[in-house]
């Protein structure tokens, strides 16, 4: 069961961990792996992505003004890569993967198997070559109570194994902790 994050909720993301960003426009909804995001404001909380605008979720965010940050763990590595090498354009990835999501009240679409997620209202967005930075206000976070509680990661729960991108040849590794 996923637990309301309303202190610290940039703390969620703080590691950079790979995400699988949801975006929902006119009935139109789309999923793609993300490792280009980051907190940039504690107060108010805010997280920014870096979407490619060839990306079908591009003009979906755009139109919307919202975007929400699935942050899957290691049990959902292949719908990770295969998020990020397929195109909405040729697939529905939602179908292909049998991706189960619910509709959260701000409309945004929540990744069921997501071990937490940041979800975002686009406030500032920058254009920086084939590249947009979408900074936006997180207005909602959960995490599964198991593996995210009292602000910090529970990393000795092998459920909470997030994924970093090594950007080569789709090398992934999963954070342990270090004492």
């Amino acid at each position: 069961m996923k637990k309301k994050i309303s202190k610290n909720p940039t703390r969620l993301i703080y590691h950079n961990p790979v995400s699988l960003i949801t975006s929902n426009h006119n009935g139109t909804k789309n999923v793609f792996t993300v490792s280009w995001l980051c907190s940039v404001s504690n107060n108010p909380s805010m997280a920014m992505i870096s979407v490619d605008k060839k990306r079908r979720s591009f003009p979906l965010i755009e139109q919307s003004g919202k975007y929400v940050i699935n942050i899957p763990n290691i049990k959902m590595l292949k719908d990770v890569i295969y998020c990020g090498n397929v195109s909405a354009k040729e697939k529905d990835k939602f179908k292909e993967r049998d991706l189960k999501f619910s509709v959260s009240e701000n409309n945004g679409i929540i990744l069921d198997d997501a071990i937490a997620y940041v979800e975002c209202e686009v406030v500032n967005k920058c254009d920086i070559g084939d590249h947009v930075l979408f900074i936006g206000k997180i207005i909602d976070a959960y995490a599964d109570e198991e593996v995210y509680s009292d602000g910090k990661w529970n990393l000795s729960n092998s459920n909470a194994k997030t994924l970093s991108f090594l950007g080569e040849n789709g090398r992934y590794i999963t954070i342990d902790e270090l004492q």
